[in-house]
């Protein structure tokens, strides 16, 4: 008689955001899985609901939603339901701090936080390796590269749709609101993920997150735009192989990969032939410039300090744009005036520590910038 195979408890940070909700669509469909605890920000209906529909028992938020036992911090949480699996969906810097905290605890990380690789790969897969926790990527890309991985590879290509501004004459671009921006072609995501999406700051978070998964140097990283999303990434093997990574695009498959993987138990939509779009284009350069700075900083300076000071101004840049306080093209100064600031300090990252003291300069100064410089 065939053993049944024990269900495996899952914990959600960020449980109300687009990947959260998502994967709680996926444990619905995939079964043999418990979320156990969520973590969430503000929406307490969405996390009331989750909680009823799943019979969650723990939770830690700020906010009291009056049923369920509320954990005080995520240390907590973790430790009361020692999960298997945490999806880490908390996007900015908290996530960072989360991963690291879901590190100690889980035996795999289904990681959708670019920022704590961005911020502290380093450290993070330091961490993983010591604790021998899977770190198994939840980004449709990375997704593609590691279902395509193998030893022999010459070089990788992911792609991107462009985001918003793709088809907008340049001169136009400045004009934007953020209606315009959270217009996103082919994905449905958060606030800020859709205007980096846009700028293109996404897919430079992309690229260093590859770069750390993989192992890869910056040079053998390629991106190219595939407007329907069709094509998720490609691997360039030694013998003149190429493979694809393909498929219609919907988040609940990397999700439930992460969560099944080695196996493969979700079922989705399976596109015809008619529906293939394996079109690529080169990025343009004055259409996303902030994306071009990042990709010249990778050439000359791996350290870490450069990297979190963008994710920092990135967010404050983001947040100020969504608040109609600066211009969209203003996001670029804002950003590009941090780093350099950051880079002046000559601030070694040795530790962990280091990088929250970096990421605190970096906002501190983001903020008094737009204030002082940008602000309308």
């Amino acid at each position: 008689m065939e053993e049944k195979a024990a269900v495996k408890k899952v914990v959600i940070f960020g449980a109300t955001g687009s990947i959260g909700t998502q994967t709680v669509d996926v444990v619905k469909q995939l079964g043999g899985f418990e979320v156990v605890g969520i973590s969430f920000g503000s929406n307490i209906e969405i996390a009331s609901r989750i909680m009823r529909d799943l019979g969650v028992e723990y939770y830690f938020s700020k906010k009291d939603i009056g049923f369920g036992k509320r954990c005080q911090s995520v240390d907590e949480l973790l430790e009361k339901t020692s999960p298997d699996i945490v999806v880490c969906a908390i996007p900015g810097f908290e996530g960072v701090k989360t991963t690291f905290s879901a590190l100690r605890y889980a035996k795999r990380i289904a990681l959708a936080t670019k920022e704590a690789l961005v911020c502290a790969g380093p450290f993070v897969k330091d961490l993983a390796r010591e604790n021998n926790v899977e770190l198994i990527p939840v980004d449709s890309e990375h997704s593609a590269i590691f279902q395509l991985y193998e030893p022999h590879i010459e070089k990788i290509l992911i792609t991107a749709s462009g985001g918003a501004v793709r088809d907008v004459p340049l001169e136009r671009i400045s004009e934007l609101k953020p209606s315009d921006i959270l217009k996103h072609p082919t994905w449905s995501m958060g606030g800020r993920i859709t205007v980096d999406s846009a700028t293109m700051v996404n897919k430079l978070f992309e690229v260093i997150e590859a770069h750390e998964l993989f192992n890869l140097e910056y040079g053998r990283i390629d991106v190219k735009i595939n407007r329907l999303s069709f094509i998720h990434g490609i691997v360039f093997l030694k013998d003149g192989v190429i493979k694809i990574h393909a498929g219609k695009p919907d988040m609940r498959i990397p999700i439930a990969y992460a969560l099944t993987y080695p196996e493969r138990k979700y079922h989705s939509y399976v596109a015809d032939v008619e529906e293939f779009d394996l079109t690529l284009f080169d990025v343009e350069r004055e259409r996303y410039p902030l994306f071009f700075y990042g990709l010249e900083l990778t050439k000359d300076n791996d350290d870490l300090a450069w990297r979190i000071a963008l994710n920092a101004a990135d967010e404050v840049a983001v947040n100020a744009f969504l608040n109609r306080e600066i211009m969209f093209t203003d996001i670029e100064k804002v950003v590009r005036m941090t780093i350099e600031y950051i880079l002046k300090q000559n601030i070694s990252v040795q530790s962990i520590e280091d990088v929250y003291e970096i990421d605190n300069l970096a906002r501190s100064y983001a903020l008094k910038y737009v204030e002082k410089e940008v602000k309308k």
